[in-house]
């Protein structure tokens, strides 16, 4: 049995994502070292302890509690629930939270898990690519207008008028050519 017991307890401490155990109301039963690890917060001052009084209350977040008070009764599981808050001490954390409701036995009241996946740095990177397709758009309409303008001063001209690339093929020609 405590071999069983380790190995369930390896499995869960090996998961990169923070988990959470939770009773029916809101208490934390337990933590993996993930969460320990991602939030700077000790065993401690978590196991035992309500969750939204984690962290001075730090873990009072209103769409935590919509995600565990709203859509977790309804469902017996949450995916992919996206929240942002700012954390004293370790800043703004975007994460991705999945919940789920297990009866461990039968007539005991359900435990919720929840999965906590930083995507802090996924979102930043992200934002700036975001950025960087814009800015590449606003330069590629920039160079679209210039060429526009370009053809028109070429074909406005009366002479005869051909421009070559630097291989001297034929990029554009002037009607008169």
């Amino acid at each position: 049995m405590l071999i069983q017991e380790d190995y369930f307890k390896n499995i869960f401490n090996t998961v990169r994502e923070g988990i959470l155990v939770l009773d029916e109301h809101m208490r934390v039963l337990s933590a993996n070292r993930s969460f320990f690890n991602i939030f700077k917060v000790a065993s401690s001052d978590t196991i035992g302890s309500p969750l939204y009084e984690l962290g001075n209350g730090q873990w009072n977040i209103p769409y935590l509690r919509v995600l565990l008070e709203e859509l977790l009764p309804k469902n017996d599981t949450v995916d992919d629930y996206e929240i942002e808050h700012n954390f004293e001490g370790i800043g703004k954390k975007t994460m991705l939270l999945n919940a789920c409701k297990i009866t461990v036995k039968k007539n005991d009241p359900p435990i919720i898990l929840l999965a906590i996946e930083d995507i802090t740095d996924r979102r930043e990177i992200e934002k700036g690519l975001e950025k960087a397709r814009k800015e590449l758009a606003v330069t590629k309409i920039s160079e679209d207008t210039a060429r526009e303008y370009a053809e028109s001063i070429i074909n406005t001209v009366r002479e005869p008028l051909i421009a070559l690339d630097q291989d001297l093929r034929v990029v554009t020609a002037s009607r008169s050519f």
